[in-house]
């Protein structure tokens, strides 16, 4: 075996003595990577309950106008009907309670949709109805989705 000199240490092994603890860059990095991922599930988190919470309010409007649909059905043939408008409470299910009026305020309580029910004569016509069913956020009184409209025709 050729020997050159006498055997020296490592490069690396000369000026430190190995590695305590982290360096700031390190631990900048490492903030940075977790302040993303928790800002990612907080996120996905809310958007998870806002799409909840539109799922439910679309689902007590669908049962809403299912509701006053089978209402209008339900009612004898009258030309004298009168407008009305029915407040819901979709939090805690109970009997719909009518408004001051037409289009008015809704009882105190938990209600959160009012059902406005309002008709008009078919033009050309004195035998068909257009019934219009049009819900409204309660109390804020905006208007959620298309309104609705049931036919209805006197065979007499």
């Amino acid at each position: 075996m050729i020997s050159w000199g006498p055997p020296t240490m490592p490069a690396f092994a000369k000026g430190r003595r190995g590695q305590s603890g982290m360096t700031l860059v390190e631990l900048v990095v490492s903030l940075f990577i977790a302040g993303l991922a928790l800002a990612i599930v907080v996120g996905t988190m809310s958007t998870g309950l806002l799409n909840a919470t539109l799922a439910k309010r679309n689902t007590a409007v669908q049962a809403v106008v299912q509701y006053e649909s089978e209402q209008v059905s339900a009612s004898a043939f009258s030309s004298s009907a009168a407008s009305y408008s029915d407040c819901f409470a979709v939090d805690n299910p109970s009997t719909p309670a009518a408004a001051a009026g037409f289009q008015q305020t809704c009882p105190s309580g938990s209600y959160s949709l009012r059902a406005d029910v309002s008709w008009q004569w078919m033009s050309g016509s004195s035998t068909v109805q257009v019934w219009t069913i049009a819900i409204a956020g309660w109390p804020s009184g905006a208007s959620i989705g298309t309104p609705v409209q049931v036919l209805k025709v006197s065979y007499s």
